[in-house]
């Protein structure tokens, strides 16, 4: 007999049961067709509602189960939160039942109803004195609303009644920062002073403490709170920093300084401790002590490459009545690192200036040798450069052609070659590097920057591993490239440098107008990202800094100058070496990688990606992607890199591959739509990207700001 014919009779007699309301023999036609298909879940929903109705409540309960657990395994939340609910109308007080509704909402994004659900079974747990599980779910309730303050209190009172005072203080404290932070003093500190009381000397309570007092204006309150804590703990950094600070907002430098000098011996790099000290020695004219203060500081900025925070905190060393040499000297071997020329001679003038003062001849001679490299057009420099050689007994000097402001193609190919040694040096191909510097030196050996460029050669120390090596090459390349796309987009002229005004610049107590004129960098900006503390100022009024104008990108310098150098066909012997050894490794690729090693096509992509290789990166993830476990995650990458091209309607064909892998309702899911969403709006179609995020708000109103996408997009639309 047909199959199809059999499954339809089944149906039909199943239903005139039913309406005859003969329900058990509904039931027994209903399961011939599970036998027949046991994934056939409607079928199942079916028969446990008509278990329901017979008062079977057990045999619906697991038919019902059956339908949840396989809805939920496919993501399928919204159909297995209704199947829950109703095993729930069956069970109304089964805790772990609860618990599902609960987790089911909040997947959804239906936050009050699963705090409800979690409530409800807290409650139940509490009753029966299980505090250990109701802690548990209330762990739950504040994670899913941080700012609950009933939750947080039981929660605390939970703690403190199993044991647990670290966490109880820490709930206690929350209360209190949300209470400062609707400036409800006064139940801010009841909070704190029960933390307190629960765990004496924790320090988010104590500094949660000396704030209240700080706002009320108790500030010997809130020192003798601090006093009596530095008892149990003697050397507390944070502790003592409190103090310091309070002394030094009060004016009292001798005590801030005691205060900050034993921190600092305790903790050398203590930042807040070391500035506060270094600005009460600048006060004082100790600029020696506090530069020594501060060069770490700098030191540390500039290996962070935040070149600019180093310059400003100099900035305040400089900012004293008197000039600082050892500051001037630091802040110009910045600017010659950065090849900044024109803020290298401001501060060079004002270095010359001093030496002058002090009468510091021999070294006045190497300042003035750069300065006339710089400006070889400066007759009065030229002047006293030959001067100061005759006034120490030297001979005199024919001016070098290598100089740094000569004219002409010896000047660029200096500057060309130089850049060219940084982008070795970036990746770490140190002996590329050496060569071309060596073979600049045989021809401008007095050049001091090719001799400071060889001096950062000789710090770098270590073996790299062979992968190491060819990752560096792979960036090198990566850059490369970028300068040759840039040189066929417009070929700058070349020789055309804004030439540096001519004449001496007139040099005042530190700095010329010309830089002064310019934005100012404030103490805010400089400690920006940094754990550097800002000051509070030991004198009234406005203090004055140095101009400290930011630099131009390093990068972008080098790349003109490369591209200047192969639009006219000048590609040196050592970017072929390169070029042929980035070759190799690629062909090498073919022949040392098996198209079935996925896990090494997929690292290669990801690293081809992050280097701007798109192409590459989509070739090696397009083999990747025939690993059927990371396939999804490779349609993703795939996306983003032809995202990266703007190649939107390639990119949305990549991603739809991976939606249509993901399990319907789940996080994973609805992170590739939020993708999608982005991806339409980069596109400019907004209507599709406001619809996408719709989706996901309804999903879950807290994911990834998706309110503030929707309004924003909405506002657009209007």
């Amino acid at each position: 007999m047909n199959r199809k014919f059999d499954r339809i009779r089944v149906i039909e007699s199943a239903e005139k049961h039913v309406k005859a309301g003969k329900l058990k023999e509904a039931v027994l036609e209903y399961q011939k067709l599970l036998e027949d298909d046991a994934q056939d879940f409607a079928i199942s929903n079916i028969i446990g509602d008509l278990h329901v109705r017979l008062g079977q409540n057990e045999k619906a309960v697991k038919a019902f189960q059956a339908v949840a657990g396989e809805y939920e395994r496919r993501g399928l939340h919204s159909q297995a939160l209704a199947v829950f609910k109703k095993i729930a109308k069956i069970k109304p007080d089964d805790p772990d039942l609860s618990i599902k509704l609960a987790e089911l909402y909040s997947l959804q994004g239906f936050a009050a109803e699963a705090k409800k659900e979690y409530l409800k079974t807290a409650e139940q747990f509490l009753n029966s004195k299980r505090f250990s599980e109701a802690i548990h779910i209330y762990e739950k309730v504040v994670k899913l609303e941080k700012d609950d303050i009933d939750a947080k209190m039981t929660l605390a009172g939970l703690y403190k009644e199993e044991g647990f005072k670290d966490a109880a203080a820490e709930q206690l404290d929350d209360i209190a920062e949300l209470k400062l932070g609707q400036d409800n003093i006064d139940e801010a500190e009841k909070r704190f002073l029960e933390a307190r009381d629960i765990s004496a000397f924790h320090p988010r309570t104590l500094l949660g403490l000396v704030e209240v007092y700080k706002r009320r204006g108790q500030r010997k309150k809130a020192i003798d709170l601090i006093e009596e804590a530095l008892k149990e703990d003697v050397e507390n950094p944070t502790l003592l920093n409190l103090l310091g600070n309070f002394a030094f907002e009060d004016g009292d430098f001798s005590r801030a300084e005691e205060t900050f000098a034993l921190i600092v011996k305790g903790h050398p790099m203590n930042v807040n401790a070391r500035i506060k000290l270094g600005r009460i020695y600048i006060q004082k004219e100790n600029l020696d002590q506090a530069f020594d203060l501060y060069e770490p500081l700098v030191n540390n900025l500039i290996k962070k490459q935040k070149e600019e925070k180093a310059i400003g905190l100099l900035g305040l060393i400089l900012a004293a009545h008197k000039s600082h040499l050892p500051s001037l000297d630091k802040l110009s071997a910045i600017y010659r690192s950065g090849r900044d020329f024109a803020k290298l001679e401001v501060v060079n003038r004002v270095i010359l200036d001093e030496m002058r003062r002090q009468g510091l001849k021999d070294k006045a001679l190497t300042t003035l040798a750069e300065l006339v490299k710089i400006r070889p057009d400066d007759s009065d420099l030229l002047n006293e450069y030959a001067a100061l050689r005759k006034d120490l007994g030297l001979p005199e000097e024919e001016r070098a052609d290598g100089s740094w402001a000569v004219s002409g193609k010896d000047r660029e190919a200096i500057q060309q070659s130089l850049d060219q040694a940084d982008l070795y040096i970036q990746q770490g191909l140190v002996r590329n590097a050496r060569r071309i510097l060596e073979n600049l030196r045989m021809k401008y050996s007095d050049d001091p920057l090719i001799m400071q460029k060889i001096g950062v050669l000789d710090e770098i120390r270590g073996q790299m591993s062979e992968e190491e090596i060819r990752i560096r090459v792979e960036r090198a390349q990566a850059m490369e490239s970028k300068a040759r796309e840039k040189g066929l987009r417009a070929v700058p002229e070349t020789g055309k440098k804004e030439a540096p005004p001519k004449g001496k610049p007139a040099s005042p107590s530190h700095f010329p107008g010309d830089v002064v004129d310019e934005e100012k960098i404030s103490t805010a900006d400089i400690f920006a990202e940094t754990d550097i503390i800002p000051f509070i100022s030991l004198e009234s009024g406005e203090k004055k800094y140095f101009d400290l104008k930011d630099r131009i990108e390093e990068e972008v310098r080098m790349i003109e100058a490369i591209h200047v150098q192969q639009a006219e066909g000048a590609t040196t012997q050592f970017e072929k070496e390169l070029s042929v050894i980035v070759s190799d490794f690629k062909k090498g690729l073919k022949s040392k990688v098996p198209n079935e090693d996925f896990e090494i096509h997929y690292q290669l992509g990801i690293a081809f990606m992050e280097q701007g290789l798109f192409s590459e990166a989509i070739e090696e993830l397009t083999m990747a992607c025939k690993d059927k476990a990371r396939a999804m995650e490779c349609y993703s990458i795939i996306s983003q890199c032809y995202r990266q091209r703007k190649d939107y309607p390639e990119a949305e064909r990549w991603l739809n591959k991976a939606v249509l892998m993901a399990k319907e309702g789940t996080e994973a899911y609805f992170a590739l739509i939020y993708d999608r969403a982005i991806l339409s709006e980069d596109a400019q179609e907004t209507d599709k990207a406001l619809s996408l995020f719709k989706e996901i708000q309804t999903w879950n109103r807290a994911y990834r700001g998706i309110v503030d996408k929707v309004t924003s997009l909405e506002k657009m639309n209007a």
